[in-house]
């Protein structure tokens, strides 16, 4: 019996779950946004054809019948639906960042944990076959111990009238360099403190632009590690990078993307290296294990408590370069 699925955010990231969901076999009974335009281009991009839409999503909560939600909201946006959802037993795949505060974050696993939901956490670089690949490794024991990690995220573009206002996106680091930082906790280990830097150089005179758009962080982790991760907007238009190094005491792995690295091994006498290069869609890729782990009933791999942590990680930064740079414990 496939999988009875409700999305709340028919935008781009809305459709294009929703078009995951189908090949992955799952059936979309209902949409909910605003915008009624929003409904319709999702209901034409979609192959079933009986989705129910709605306005009010306290509305299509209480008359839908569903097992799973898709929130796919804009961080402004989300207003304790992932909270009402829970309470009714709704397992909930939520796109990133889940709150702009780790205090509402933090509110968040609790409730998830009350009512004993499934979650996933949008953070589909994790799904890229190149860091499977070193997350085995780490596992394993073959990398030997963490010592560094580099990442870079980059692109040029005004994107959403939205995304360019810090009340209501929280600004680069939180919207899209938080891909890296949570990157660097899922290879690296917890971080324990940071010290971070922003400033907006490039978006001056151009109106209603409150967001950073250029950002360095160094951290410190509890196993002794270390990181960098720069962000910026002022970069090449029309392309949006984000790479990254990881580096251990047996292992260096420079990575184009999550899908493609050289892997370099530096524990024998001749340094050895190995391409890993795929074309796998992370995005499908999260969606289909969390509609797995609904119908066996156990917890995913980027659950939201994943996302709270990313969360704490990356407010952190932004505390820190708000007080010029003042060194910021990370919270737990």
């Amino acid at each position: 019996m496939s999988v009875r699925i409700a999305v709340l955010g028919a935008g781009n990231m809305g459709r294009g779950h929703g078009k995951r969901l189908e090949a992955a076999g799952a059936r979309i009974v209902a949409v909910c946004d605003r915008s009624a335009a929003a409904r319709q281009k999702f209901k034409e991009e979609m192959e079933e054809t009986d989705i129910k839409e709605y306005w009010d999503f306290d509305e299509m909560l209480e008359k839908e019948a569903f097992e799973g939600l898709f929130i796919c909201l804009p961080p402004f946006a989300q207003d304790g639906q992932f909270e009402k959802a829970a309470k009714r037993g709704k397992h909930i795949f939520i796109e990133k960042p889940i709150a702009l505060d780790a205090e509402t974050g933090k509110r968040m696993v609790k409730t998830a944990q009350e009512n004993g939901i499934i979650t996933r956490v949008g953070f589909h670089m994790r799904q890229g076959e190149s860091v499977k690949k070193l997350k085995q490794l780490i596992e394993s024991g073959k990398t030997g111990r963490p010592v560094l990690f580099y990442g870079h995220y980059a692109c040029n573009s005004l994107h959403t009238p939205w995304w360019i206002q810090v009340d209501l996106c929280g600004g680069q680091i939180f919207e899209q360099a938080i891909h890296l930082y949570d990157m660097c906790r899922y290879l690296i280990g917890e971080p324990k403190s940071v010290t971070g830097i922003m400033n907006n150089l490039c978006h001056g005179n151009t109106a209603r632009y409150t967001v950073e758009d250029v950002s360095a962080s160094v951290s410190l982790f509890g196993n002794g590690a270390a990181a960098s991760i720069t962000a910026n907007n002022c970069e090449i238009p029309g392309i949006w990078k984000g790479s990254f190094k990881a580096v251990y005491e047996h292992v260096t792995v420079e990575f184009e993307d999550h899908n493609h690295a050289v892997f370099t091994y530096t524990d024998r006498e001749q340094p050895e290296t190995e391409a890993v290069s795929s074309e796998t869609d992370a995005y499908e890729d999260e969606v289909r294990e969390f509609l797995m782990c609904i119908e066996k009933g156990k917890d995913t791999s980027c659950n939201i408590t994943e996302g709270y942590k990313s969360l704490c990680f990356v407010e952190a930064v932004v505390e820190s370069a708000n007080m010029d740079g003042i060194k910021t414990a990370v919270k737990k």
